[in-house]
């Protein structure tokens, strides 16, 4: 099966080998470039010991299987340049492209064999640094392959590094820094609503699990960079039930062992904080959200110091990405930032010829291209610049990688040795202020060796990097017993005293287009002025949504358009329902005559005081006009208590009367921030004054003439003075003196 993949894709010449027994030594030709054909790699090298070679005498034992048709005939070969390190770090990495490499002296050991029943075939060579042609210390090329035995094309080929440091001999020292994030998307919105329940799952047995691994199985060299949004979701997850997209769930008693199982880990070692929620710095000043992107800063250096219970600071950031440009800059330096962690190419050397460092101190052009040191100066408008520490990509790249496939965590381990080995070795380009001359191969003498020492820095290129806890334990262990490698932690590391002259900071369309998108950062934008309303209208200043306003400014968004709108929708929704417990009734009202006063009702249903303005327009200034200056009633700061209301008596004159008009009620902060939409309030101009006057005059008339009437009566009763039945209405003088006659005769 292996042969006939061969066959079909093979693009290059066969390889050529004289016949001779497994173990013995033959010239051999430098490898041509081929194309690997196997949809499964048919070589696997699993063991490369020891890692690194300190005695001349002492056997390497180079071992692995090769798999293919059973019973078919292969050849695998190890091939060794003999006498020749290499000289840089550009010539390592042509070997491993395929690129060439300038030396003509091969040699190759060869075992030929059938493959057994199963396919397999374990295969072991024992030599030794001597037998290998090593006369000096320096990193040599070693690499394994696999070919067919009938057609010598090659099946297989596994390119790698044998590092040569005798014992005895000296080696030059460089500092290394490796710094690991911990680091994850935010999985609330508002401060009480989960979106997701993945947490439990990743702090169980998933990507958080295998970063508290990494953090409990390296030493105290290495530097954590923590994010306090991911420690906040982890506490509130742990402290009680929680609310997730409606559904009630308890609390997670994981959740709370991981939290403290990381404590325990950072204990003692260098922590720093992320800004909160590892936000996109780049794309939050471009944007005009510069308040946001130094509140992240002191937000998180606040919170991780309480979660983690001891100080942990954040003047340190870790763009994403690991690139930045000089607004953003300007702005992690104006809130207290000193220092930035970004990959090396973020900020490169100059180009070979005359230049000038930083300070503006000449040097002269580089004689070949070294590895720069991993600190440098960056001016800003602040009165301090920044320090620049440069991780190198390649070695950031071998630290963060995928090592799943089998052997491939060895491989990377082995060629992460001999990259840094490399940078040790490497002639330093004499800078003013230095002295001393270099050995043969890069041994640096003693005079110039502490002059040229130098750091550099190791990061993975990804903040939501899955570690292979195994892997990085044992990378950073290999490291710290290699005799040219000194671990430092990255607080520690200060711009030299003269600098390789490096470009601005590179940061390019590509760059640009990966930040959070304009339309996006405009909802947040909208947002956040409506968070800040919620928080100022409140007696105490009380900032509900800050922190989520923040998440929302997470670089974890890239790429994740649909989701971050999810999250940001939930956020408004959250605001919109607090805002809406403060509210203007607007049931209709009814004024009378041509002016007069309509009540304004506002209700405080939030559970503390707060203190607003409320300005009044007529939304129908034809038939209604607000009786204050310019048309427009506005209160005093007034302060409604938690659960009252607020009655506000608003003048106005009636220019139409019988008719139906409206006024605008607008609800202001303090600062005269607008606190929800304004509110329609209908009010009914009936004209009552004047029907009342109707009504009035008319009583009046009726009054008058009922007067009248009484009047005529009683003169009309003078001009007639005896009743006609001679009654009581006759004159006075009739009724004493006058007596009826038949009274008076006697009976």
């Amino acid at each position: 099966m292996i042969r006939k993949a061969a066959l079909l894709t093979s693009l290059t010449a066969l390889l050529a080998f004289p016949a001779g027994m497994a173990g013995t030594a033959v010239a051999a030709p430098p490898p041509g470039r081929v194309v690997a054909v196997a949809p499964a790699d048919p070589l696997v090298v699993s063991e490369i010991t020891p890692e690194v070679v300190r005695v001349a005498t002492d056997p390497i034992t180079v071992a692995g299987t090769v798999s293919g048709t059973p019973g078919s005939f292969v050849r695998v070969a190890v091939r060794y340049s003999r006498g020749r390190p290499f000289a840089s770090r550009a010539e390592m990495a042509a070997y491993l492209s395929e690129q060439g490499y300038g030396t003509t002296n091969w040699s190759t050991r060869i075992q030929a064999t059938a493959l057994d029943q199963s396919g397999k075939l374990p295969f072991r060579f024992t030599v030794t640094p001597a037998e290998l042609g090593m006369p000096r210390p320096g990193v040599y090329p070693f690499e394994i392959e696999l070919t067919d035995a009938g057609t010598g094309q090659r099946l297989g080929i596994e390119r790698t590094f044998l590092t040569y440091a005798p014992k005895g001999e000296q080696i030059p020292k460089i500092k290394l820094a490796v710094a690991l994030p911990i680091v994850d998307r935010p999985h609330r919105a508002d401060d009480t609503t989960f979106m997701d329940d993945d947490l439990p799952a990743s702090l169980a047995s998933g990507r958080l699990a295998a970063l508290l691994q990494t953090a409990q199985d390296t030493g105290d060299a290495v530097t954590w960079f923590v994010d306090p949004a991911l420690l906040d979701d982890v506490r509130v997850l742990s402290s009680g039930p929680r609310n997730v997209r409606g559904t009630r769930k308890d609390a997670d008693q994981a959740a709370g062992q991981w939290l403290n199982g990381l404590r325990s880990a950072l204990t003692d070692k260098t922590v720093i904080s992320t800004p909160y929620a590892d936000p996109d710095m780049t794309a939050l000043v471009h944007h005009g959200l510069d308040k946001q992107a130094a509140a992240s800063v002191q937000r998180g250096a606040a919170l991780a110091s309480e979660l983690l219970g001891r100080e942990i600071p954040s003047t340190t950031t870790w763009p994403a990405g690991g690139k930045i440009d000089r607004d953003a800059v300007d702005e992690l330096a104006m809130s207290g930032v000193t220092s930035v962690l970004l990959s090396g190419d973020a900020l490169p050397p100059r180009p070979e010829g005359q230049g000038a460092t930083q300070t503006g101190q000449p040097v002269p052009p580089p004689a070949q291209q070294t590895t720069p040191d991993g600190a440098a100066t960056l001016e800003t408008v602040a009165e301090n610049p920044l320090t620049a520490l440069l991780a190198d990509p390649t070695l950031s790249e071998l630290l963060g990688g995928n090592v799943s496939a089998p052997g491939a965590a060895m491989l990377a381990r082995q060629r992460f040795l001999a990259e840094t080995a490399m940078i040790a070795f490497e002639q330093p380009v004499a800078l003013p202020g230095q002295t001393g001359g270099t050995g043969q191969s890069g041994t640096v003498q003693n005079s110039t060796a502490k002059a040229a020492t130098r750091t550099v820095i190791a990061a993975p290129q990804s903040h939501l990097w899955t570690p292979d806890p195994a892997y990085v334990s044992s990378l950073l262990q290999a490291a710290s017993g290699a005799p040219w490698l000194r671990m430092t932690p990255l607080d520690s590391i200060k711009p030299g005293r003269v600098q390789v002259p490096r470009a601005d900071l590179t940061y390019t369309e590509r760059d640009r287009q990966a930040e959070l998108s304009r339309t996006y950062l405009a909802t947040v934008r909208k947002l956040e002025r409506k968070a800040d309303a919620v928080a100022t209208v409140t007696e105490q200043h009380t900032d509900v949504f800050h922190t989520a306003i923040l998440r929302l400014s997470s670089a974890s968004w890239r790429g994740d358009g649909k989701r971050a709108m999810t999250f940001a929708g939930q956020v408004q929704k959250a605001i919109d329902a607090r805002i809406d417990d403060v509210s203007v009734l607007d049931t209709p009202r009814a004024v009378a005559g041509s002016n007069g006063q309509v009540p304004v009702s506002v209700a405080n249903n939030l559970d503390k005081d707060i203190q607003i303005k409320i300005r009044v327009t007529s939304a129908s200034k034809s038939r209604l006009a607000i009786d204050a200056p310019g048309g427009v009633y506005m209160t005093p700061t007034t302060t409604i208590l938690a659960g009252r209301s607020q009655l506000v008596n608003v003048p106005v004159i009636v220019r139409d009367e019988g008719g139906d008009a409206s006024i605008s009620v607008q609800l202001l902060t303090d600062g005269d921030e607008k606190y929800g939409s304004a509110v329609r309030v209908v009010v009914r101009a009936t004209g009552y004054t004047g029907i009342a006057l109707v009504i009035v005059g008319a009583a009046v008339v009726i009054m008058l003439a009922a007067v009248v009437m009484r009047i005529l009566r009683r003169r009309s009763r003078k001009a007639f003075p005896f009743d006609a039945s001679g009654g009581e209405d006759g004159p006075p003088g009739d009724r004493q003196g006058a007596v009826p006659a038949e009274r008076t005769q006697s009976p």
